[in-house]
């Protein structure tokens, strides 16, 4: 599992750092770049915004390397550090935070990338795949874990996979639907990966039988009939890393501060 997520990690920190690069070197530094409840809601209890708790994060993340680049950056060009070595640093949950303090456009733009048109909808997988790295990190029950801060659907037929588990609140909330939006950027970052045939053989043929007490594939959330899905119900759709929407920052060349409240 986490060879599958590390894959998805470097190619979102690439992506992000991409695209926020081209607005500016220390774009993440930038309040204004990001949305209102990100960079200027307070927190009462800590007396910092989402934006400036995630910029103490990455200070103690390049306080923390030890690599020679690192070392070598910092002491010959200072702080801050371009946004291109920053993200050499990011863990998942930090890439993950950052594209949630996004603009919707710049989400959306992002988003679109993977074949999903809705970025909220794709914050929501990042922070439901983080927190799937997390229980993997640390050796966790993965079988029959309940998911509590949920990856939404997408509208029907953005995302074939994931038609199937509509109406299947169960499986919504088990990590089988994880697995298949793994599959699904996985499919967009590298089509030629065989991710999801070695996950299929290793739940088909290495799961424990365990019939007799109840216990199944269908704990973790498995679709009846899912060992037969072919390529043609997991396709990934993924735009060239040029093109950003006209309706993205980078071609706008200014900053739209709107978040509407029914977005989500």
């Amino acid at each position: 599992m986490l060879d599958a997520l590390e894959r998805i990690e470097i190619a979102l920190r690439v992506d992000i750092s991409h695209f926020l690069g081209h607005i500016d070197a220390c774009a993440y530094t930038r309040p204004e770049l990001f949305y209102p409840g990100f960079s200027q809601d307070w927190n009462t209890k800590t007396g910092l915004t989402r934006h400036q708790d995630w910029l103490a994060c990455q200070a103690r993340l390049i306080q923390r390397s030890k690599e020679e680049f690192m070392v070598h950056v910092k002491k010959q060009y200072g702080l801050p550090l371009p946004i291109w070595i920053t993200c050499e640093v990011w863990d998942f949950g930090a890439l993950s935070r950052l594209f949630d303090g996004m603009q919707e456009v710049d989400q959306d733009s992002l988003s679109a990338k993977y074949g999903v048109r809705n970025g909220r909808h794709f914050a929501s997988w990042l922070r439901s795949l983080n927190y799937l790295r997390n229980v993997c990190a640390h050796h966790s029950r993965l079988w029959n874990r309940n998911i509590i801060d949920q990856a939404k659907l997408t509208p029907i037929g953005e995302v074939a996979v994931l038609d199937q588990f509509r109406g299947k609140e169960h499986a919504l909330a088990r990590p089988f639907f994880l697995f298949c939006i793994i599959r699904h950027l996985l499919t967009t970052i590298n089509p030629t990966s065989t991710w999801w045939s070695r996950l299929r053989e290793h739940l088909l043929n290495d799961f424990p039988d365990l019939q007799a007490i109840g216990l199944n594939l269908k704990g973790m959330g498995a679709i009846d009939g899912w060992e037969h899905w072919g390529e043609q119900d997991i396709q990934g759709n993924k735009k060239p890393l040029s093109d950003f929407p006209a309706s993205s920052s980078i071609e706008r060349g200014r900053v739209t501060l709107n978040r509407s409240a029914d977005s989500e």
